[in-house]
Parts: structure tokens; sequence; C-alpha cells
């Protein structure tokens, strides 16, 4: 155990596509712990609750993950800056990246708590919430933004240690805060009867509990190439620019990605309370799947910016082949498997047989062609690993955000497309075309990048 705590990879040397799953795994076994609790809010609720909690919750997931997600690019930023300088081996300006980093996550934290709190509501009336929800969503959101200080701090300091190589640490914090987080669900759910805000009220304590215990280990870190340094918390002018330059334009592609899915959501309000439960029930199944190839994701981008600061051409190309290879099988593994076995998951959620039916045609379409996505994200942040984060979010506002806005407000209100199936085949669509126009750019920047790389190298031995 105390040799799993303190595993940090080497991601300059050694086999990549042995360190790229020792990398992904701990990633994605995080990220379903997270859903893990996620799914067991709904799963207490929709079975000790009232007959509209999983719905009010989930009605509320694209709406809160598009207020979260412009921020959370920071923490993309900060992932890629200590991954080029881990590699680098410029260990002054890791320590700086990590105070900056975390001088952003409070100013952040304080933005989202006021307007989370305060406008709750009017988001969810612009998004034509169901009158039976509306309030118990608004219970929801708002007791999730008291805590959303936790949220930042936890996933900004998780993104530093991958980006240091250690991704144990992140899996185990999570593992005991979510083990205390199902505990306090059913005491707060069936002991006191608390419905939504119970299952918030857990959520933002075992938040409380992740943040500090990352905190605490970035503090203690002093044996580790960086640590976090009270002295250090503060606006490094150039660490802290280059952070907001890759993360904001990696958090408006989330944001713009998350207005679409918004966009989508008013549209399936429009069929009624059970359409709400059984797609949110889908995307809460379906969020493992995104977790899973987002996993693979973020070993590409902190093996592509490990070894673009170490000026490694071939470990680049190496390390964008295996994440996009071990991200696309485990979408098509998945995917299969959600497809055959899409009636008794639902069934875990809800247990409407209407519901059930809309969850399931969701889940016919969207996650059969989920191969799709699965490219679109692991090339994405290899662009990113090359420090290129305009390009992903403007071939997202296009490909993906676009297509569907486009495709809502133009073919769906037709009577031919207007139905639950012409509303989710907007999905593989939209992936496609953003797939279409990623490829011919990671092409592009890869060899502009090995330029460089090429240049640096004939200077130096010159030098």
């Amino acid at each position: 155990m105390k040799n799993l705590l303190n595993l940090q990879l080497d991601m300059t040397s050694g086999s990549i596509a042995k360190k790229t799953l020792i990398f992904a795994l701990p990633v994605l076994l995080s990220g379903w712990l997270q859903l893990l609790y996620s799914a067991m809010d709904l799963i207490v609720c929709g079975n000790f609750g009232s007959p509209y909690s999983v719905g009010a919750i989930t009605a509320t997931s694209s709406l809160t993950y598009l207020i979260v997600s412009l921020f959370m690019g920071f923490s993309v930023g900060a992932n890629v800056l200590i991954a080029q300088a881990f590699g680098a081996k410029n260990k002054e300006r890791a320590n700086k990246i990590i105070g900056a980093t975390y001088a952003l996550g409070l100013v952040s934290s304080i933005i989202l708590l006021v307007v989370g709190v305060t406008c709750s509501r009017y988001f969810l009336l612009w998004m034509g919430t169901p009158s039976d929800i509306i309030d118990l969503s608004t219970t929801y959101m708002t007791i999730y933004f008291i805590g959303i200080p936790f949220t930042i701090l936890y996933n900004f300091g998780a993104a530093l240690l991958r980006g240091l190589g250690d991704t144990t640490k992140p899996f185990f914090f999570l593992l005991f805060a979510g083990i205390i987080n199902v505990g306090l669900n059913f005491l707060f759910v069936i002991t006191f009867k608390m419905d939504v805000a119970g299952v918030a009220t857990t959520t933002v304590i075992s938040q409380f509990i992740s943040a500090f215990l990352v905190t605490y280990t970035l503090f203690r870190n002093k044996k580790s190439f960086a640590n976090l340094q009270l002295k250090n918390i503060r606006f490094y002018k150039n660490e802290t620019l280059r952070i907001i330059m890759i993360g904001i334009p990696a958090g408006l592609q989330s944001a713009l990605f998350s207005l679409s899915n918004v966009i989508i959501q008013s549209s399936i309000n429009s069929f009624g309370p059970m359409a709400v439960s059984g797609a949110g029930a889908q995307s809460s199944i379906e969020s493992f799947l995104a977790t899973g190839v987002d996993a693979f994701a973020q070993a590409g981008v902190a093996f592509v910016g490990a070894n673009y600061g170490a000026m490694d051409e071939k470990r680049i190309k190496v390390s964008i082949f295996y994440s996009s290879l071990y991200g696309a099988i485990f979408a098509i593994v998945a995917g299969l498997l959600c497809f055959f076995f899409a009636e008794p998951l639902l069934r875990l959620y809800i247990s409407d047989p209407e519901a059930i039916s809309y969850g399931v045609e969701k889940m016919n379409i969207v996650e059969t062609t989920y191969i799709i996505y699965a490219f679109v994200c692991t090339i994405s942040s290899a662009i990113r690993g090359l420090g290129y984060s305009f390009t992903p979010m403007v071939v997202s506002l296009l490909g993906i955000c676009g297509v569907r806005i486009l495709y809502i407000f133009t073919l769906f209100p037709l009577e031919m497309f207007h139905s639950m199936f012409g509303l989710y085949i907007a999905y593989p669509i939209s992936w496609l075309a953003a797939l279409l126009v990623h490829i011919p750019c990671l092409i592009i920047i890869s060899r502009k990048v090995f330029a460089k790389i090429k240049k640096a190298r004939e200077t130096s031995s010159l030098a």
C-alpha cells in the first residue's frame, strides 16, 4: 500500500504502452468512484426519495457542468504546464505553477459560489425545467454550489499530482471520501428523510474530505519533484498567464459542449418528467464511458506534455498512438456491454417502464457510436499536450456545439425528426463532424512542433 501511495511515474523514459495503462487506471477508477457516488445518489433517491427525485437531480447535471466547466479548464492548463516542467526537470517553475494554480482555484471558487447560490433557480427556469421538479432541483443545486470550493480545489490539486506522474493518491483519497459519501446517503435520505437535500449535503462533505487530503499531500510533498508552499500561492505573471491561455480555451470547449447538452436537455424536458428521468439515468451510465475515455485522454495530455518538455519527438508520437488506441478499445467494449445490458442497467436507477424505454432508446444510439467520441477526446487532448488549446476549442465549437445547435433549431422541429430518436442522433453526427476536423489539425500542429524541436536540437548542438 505504501509503495502504491508513493508511486510517481517518469513519463519521459520506459515503456509508454505500459506506463500509459499504469497512469490511466487510477484516473479511470477515480472517475468511476466519483460517478459511482453520483449513481448511488440517484439509486438511493430513486428507491427511498420522492417519485421526482431522480429527475430533479439529473435535470441539473448539464447546467451544473456548464457553469463549472469554464473554471475547470484551468486544471487542464495546470496539468499541461506541470507535465512540461516535469519533463524539462524545471523544479522552480513547477513550484510556481502549483502556487499559481491554487491562487486561481481560490478565486474561481468564490465566483462560482456566488453565481451558483444566487442564480440556480433562474437558470433552471430558463431551461424549462418541469414544475413538478423545479423546487427539488433548486434545492439540490444551491447546496451543491455551497460546497463548490471543495470540488474546485480537489480537481485542481489532483490535476497537479497527475501532471507530476502521481495518479494513485487521488484515487485512494476519493475511495475514502466516497465510502463516507455512500454511508451518509443512507443516513440522510433513509433515516432523516432529507431526500435531494440529504444527497447534496453528503456530496459537499465528501468533496471537502477529498480536497483536504489532496491539498495536504501537496503541502507535505517535500521529497517529490515539486510541492505546494504558502508563500507560493500567488499570481506569478508568466505561469498564471500560461495556465489561463491553455485553460480558458479548454474550459470554453467544455462549457460550449455542455451548452449544447443544456439545449438538448431543454428539448428532452418538453417530452415530460418520464423522458427526463429515462434520459437522466442513461446519462449517468454514459458518464462511466466518458470517464474511461477521459482517463486515456488525460494520460495523453500528461505523456505528450512531459515528452514535449523533454523534446522527444518519438515518444510524443508513441504517446498519442497508445492513448488513442486504449481509448478506442475501451469505447468499443463498454459500448457493446451497454447495448446488450441496457434495460438491466437502467433498472438500477428507475423502475417506471416508460422512463426505461426512453433510456434504452438513447443508450442504443449513443453508446454504440462512442468510439467516435473516444477519438475526438484523445486527439484533442494530444493537441493540448503540445500547448495548443485554442484549436480544439474552435473545432468543438463548430463541429460539436455548432452542429448540435443547428440541428436542434432546424431539423428537430420538423415532424419527421421530432422524436427522441431524432433528438439523440445529434450526438454521433456532431462527434463525426468534429473528428473529421481534429485529425488534420493534429497532423499540422505535430509537424509544426516537431520542426521546432528539431531546430532547438540543432541550435543546442551548435552551442
